[in-house]
């Protein structure tokens, strides 16, 4: 795998399910991410939920907003944060503490207990039409709008684009 190769593996170890980004994420990992989402929350099983972000150089704003919007939904439902690991002196650490993402999550440095032979890779498939990916980008930005002024300024912009093209404005 090279640095740009986005990956993304998704799995469950006892009760928790399992997140695992390598390389960099952009909106192509749409359904990816997504789809990693619907199984977590679809799962009564699962009681925690662990994003490990380890190997992950780069997630562009949709990306981050999709599990903006995961950890915020999971709190809703769950009884506590999901777990980050790979933050702390991460390559997105900057990122995720500019834009108060890492308010949504328990930190933490590694994690033992599973193997990344235990999750299943997620292939990249564009298995959305182009109404339902406008939909979902639109969705993202508004999750990440929503955590600061800041933010909401920053995606103005992209939130009222989205919106003409979807016929919201």
């Amino acid at each position: 795998m090279t640095t740009h190769d986005e990956c993304v593996f998704i799995g469950r170890y006892e009760r928790t399910f399992i997140f695992k980004a390598e390389g960099r994420l952009t909106q192509k990992s749409l359904w990816n991410a997504n789809t990693a989402v619907q199984k977590c929350m679809e799962d009564p099983a699962v009681s925690f939920a662990l994003i490990d972000i380890m190997q992950c150089t780069y997630m562009d704003s949709t990306i981050l907003g999709i599990l903006a919007r995961w950890a915020i939904q999971f709190t809703k439902t769950h009884t506590s944060l999901p777990f980050l690991v790979g933050l702390e002196g991460g390559p997105l650490e900057s990122i995720f503490r500019r834009m108060n993402l890492n308010m949504l999550f328990r930190l933490v440095e590694r994690v033992d207990g599973f193997e990344k032979q235990m999750l299943s890779r997620l292939a990249f498939s564009e298995q959305q039409g182009k109404q339902e990916y406008a939909e979902q980008v639109l969705s993202a930005h508004e999750t990440l709008a929503e955590l600061s002024a800041e933010n909401a300024k920053e995606f103005a912009t992209v939130i009222n684009c989205l919106k003409l093209e979807l016929g919201l404005q």
